[in-house]
């Protein structure tokens, strides 16, 4: 019944599919079963997505209040329930993983016994993967956009450096490395990017496309040491975040790091929660435990250029009694 009043209101199979984390194919057969058991089509197929069958208007009033009703009936019963349980899956990026992953397991361990916490480890494209498929209940995520099924809000952002070789970015600015670069020299400098849809990626092709100007891309690559390799090599060059294995090179003189002069080349990182998991306790509390320890690595220094740029979300004990 969810998936009809869901297919009813985007008009669309795909995006109530979206909007609920499962395959299409699946979506389709809830509502075949259900037209079966009501006996009456719901939905007419049309080339540009579906439209209520007069049987199905009449049917979606009902239908609304009934999921309306359950979901209430849901969030009432959860409130009795004193000890979160059940698996929760959080998805990081590697260069977050190895800062926030021992904290969060460890209270985790601690304070909710009953959960089981999976901890997803990968490349921005694997979490945006992860989260596509609905394989993550919360993630830290560059990506802003990651449509329905997901709630997202910016939580710290950090500046993008122009990284190269020192005799390449010799060579290309003149015989002086530059105190600061431009928006406009993405279109000239050869560029060694990760493939769409890594956050920096899309970033480039965002100010570009603003600037009306084309990035001068050489080689495409997702892996962050065979892109750091081939910098230092003189192949090319990236942006990229001030991480440990940049700053090594660039203190051992095989890189040098140029920031740039607009502030719109950053990196923002974005807390993810599955809407369609956001009430499970579990989830919620989890969900907790990592705002406190994003705040504290801030608070330490964790990544030295991070700026917080939203205040926390509420926490479980504020958002209900």
């Amino acid at each position: 019944m969810q998936a009809f009043v869901l297919v009813a209101r985007h008009g669309s199979f795909s995006q109530a599919a979206l909007d609920l984390c499962i395959a299409q194919s699946a979506l389709s057969k809830r509502v075949q079963r259900l037209e079966h058991r009501m006996g009456a089509k719901l939905f007419e197929r049309r080339a540009r997505g579906v439209a209520l069958t007069p049987a199905g208007q009449a049917f979606l009033v009902r239908a609304q209040r009934l999921v309306s009703e359950m979901d209430d009936l849901e969030r009432d019963l959860s409130s009795f329930v004193q000890t979160p349980s059940g698996p929760v899956r959080i998805a990081l990026p590697r260069h977050t993983s190895g800062l926030l992953a021992p904290p969060l397991l460890r209270r985790c361990r601690a304070e909710l016994p009953l959960v089981s916490l999976e901890i997803l480890e990968g490349t921005p494209s694997n979490v945006y993967g992860w989260l596509m498929r609905g394989e993550a209940d919360i993630a830290m995520s560059h990506i802003a956009d990651l449509g329905p099924g997901y709630s997202t809000r910016p939580y710290f952002v950090q500046p993008l450096l122009l990284f190269a070789s020192p005799a390449l970015a010799m060579s290309h600015f003149a015989g002086k490395i530059p105190e600061v670069g431009s928006i406009e020299d993405l279109g000239r400098l050869p560029l060694i990017l990760p493939l769409r849809p890594h956050p920096v990626r899309l970033l480039v092709d965002s100010l570009a496309a603003r600037s009306g100007i084309r990035p001068h891309i050489v080689y495409e690559t997702d892996g962050t040491n065979t892109l750091r390799s081939l910098v230092e090599h003189g192949m090319g060059m990236t942006l990229f975040i001030q991480g440990s294995i940049w700053t090594y090179a660039v203190e051992a003189g095989r890189l040098v790091a140029i920031p740039f002069s607009s502030a719109l080349v950053n990196w923002k990182m974005h807390l993810a929660v599955s809407r369609r998991e956001a009430e499970a306790l579990a989830i919620r509390r989890v969900r907790d435990i990592v705002e406190q320890e994003l705040n504290l690595l801030i608070d330490q220094g964790a990544w030295p250029t991070a700026r917080r740029v939203t205040d926390p979300l509420p926490t479980a004990s504020e958002e209900r009694p």
